[in-house]
C-alpha cells in the first residue's frame, strides 16, 4: 500500500509538472495549440522509460504517415468530415497493422488541427511537430526521475516473502507426511503464493523498463523461478495426498524435504542437495520390491514426488547457471 500510494504521488507530480512545462515552452515558441503539448505529455508519461523512448520514437514515425493521410484525403474529398472519418479510419487500421496503437490518441489530435484550420502549409506541419517533439522530451526527462532505490529495497523484501512463503508450505506438506493430517489451507495458501509470484514478475519488468541497465532481468527471472516452483508444489502436495497410505518410505521422504527448507534462499546452488536425492533413489535401487499392491501404488507414487522435487532444485539451479557474474556482484550483498 505504501508503494502504491507512493507511485501514484509520484505519478500525478510528473504528469503535473510536465504537462505544465510543456504548455509553457510550446508558447514560448509561439506555437498554435500550444495546450496540446500538454496532453502529449500527459500521454507520454503514462509509460517506462524504456516505454516512452520507444513511443517517442514511434510518434516520430506515424507522425510523417498521419500528416500523408491528411494531406491526401482532406484535398481529395470536397466533404471534409467525410475526409476526417476516413483519416481516423485509415489512423485505426495503419496503428492495428503496425501494433503502435499507443500513438493514435496524438495522431488523432493531428487530424482534429488539420480539420479545424485546413491549413496544408509546411509551417503547420513543423508546428505540429514541435508540439510533439517538445510533449515527448519532456516526458523522457521527466521519466529519468525514479525511485531505484525503493524500488529495488521493495523487490528485494518480495523476494524475502516468496522464500518465506515457500519454506512454510513445505514445513506444512512434511507435517502432513508424517501426521497424515489433512490441511485444507494450503491449497489456498498455494494459490495465493502464485498469483503473489506473477505481480512481482509484473512489478520486475516495470523496474527494468525504468532503468537503461541489461542487469535487472534478474528480479524477472528469479521471480519466474519462485512461480514455477509453486506450480511444482502444487503438484508434488497433490501426489501426496492421493496416497492412500503411507509407506514407511515416506519419512525418508519427510526428512529429505525437511532437509533442504533451510537452502530455500536466493544465493543457494542446489547442486549439492540435487546429488543428496539421486544418491537416494540410487540406493532405493536395492530395496526389497514391495509385498502389496497398495505398497506398489504408494511407492510408484512417491517415485513421482522425488521427480518432482529434483524438478524444484533443477528449476533453481537453471536461474543459478544463467545468474551472471555482474549480477551476483550487484545483487548478492
Amino acid at each position: 500500500m505504501k508503494r502504491e500510494t507512493k507511485r501514484v504521488l509520484m505519478l500525478s507530480l510528473k504528469i503535473g509538472i510536465g504537462s505544465a512545462i510543456a504548455i509553457f515552452m510550446a508558447n514560448i515558441f509561439n506555437l498554435d495549440n500550444p495546450t496540446s503539448a500538454g496532453t502529449i505529455t500527459l500521454l507520454s508519461l503514462l509509460t517506462t522509460k524504456w516505454g516512452t523512448v520507444k513511443l517517442v520514437l514511434r510518434r516520430i514515425s506515424t507522425f510523417f504517415v498521419t500528416i500523408l493521410f491528411c494531406f491526401l484525403f482532406f484535398e481529395l474529398i470536397p466533404s471534409h468530415w467525410i475526409a476526417f472519418g476516413i483519416v481516423i479510419a485509415c489512423l485505426v487500421a495503419y496503428s492495428e497493422k503496425m501494433k503502435c496503437q499507443n500513438t493514435l490518441s496524438v495522431n488523432a489530435m493531428i487530424a482534429v488541427h488539420y480539420l479545424s484550420y485546413l491549413d496544408f502549409s509546411v509551417h503547420f506541419m513543423m508546428n505540429e511537430f514541435y508540439l510533439i517533439l517538445i510533449g515527448a522530451m519532456i516526458a523522457f526527462l521527466l521519466n529519468l526521475v525514479h525511485d531505484y532505490s525503493g524500488e529495488e529495497e521493495y523487490l528485494n523484501s518480495c523476494m524475502q516473502y516468496m522464500e518465506d512463503k515457500i519454506q512454510s508450505l513445505m514445513y506444512q506438506i512434511v507435517h502432513y507426511i508424517q501426521s497424515e493430517e489433512r490441511n485444507t489451507t494450503i491449497w489456498k495458501e498455494l494459490e495465493d503464493i502464485k498469483v503473489q509470484a506473477e505481480k512481482y514478475i509484473h512489478i520486475a519488468m516495470e523496474y527494468q523498463d525504468n532503468t537503461f541497465s541489461s542487469l535487472p532481468d534478474y528480479y524477472i527471472r528469479y521471480f519466474e523461478m519462485r512461480a514455477l516452483q509453486c506450480d511444482i508444489l502444487h503438484m508434488l502436495h497433490y501426489k501426496i495426498r492421493k496416497i492412500r497410505k503411507m509407506p514407511e518410505e515416506a519419512n525418508e521422504l519427510a526428512e529429505y524435504i525437511q532437509y533442504l527448507i533451510p537452502f530455500i534462499h536466493e544465493q543457494n546452488n542446489p547442486q549439492q542437495q540435487i546429488t543428496s536425492l539421486h544418491q537416494m533413489l540410487k540406493d532405493k535401487q536395492n530395496a526389497d520390491l514391495p509385498a502389496t499392491r497398495l505398497e506398489f501404488e504408494s511407492r510408484a507414487m512417491l517415485l513421482h514426488i522425488y521427480m518432482d522435487l529434483e524438478e524444484f532444485l533443477y528449476t533453481k539451479k537453471k536461474f543459478i547457471d544463467q545468474t551472471t557474474e555482474e549480477q551476483k556482484k550487484l545483487y548478492w550483498r
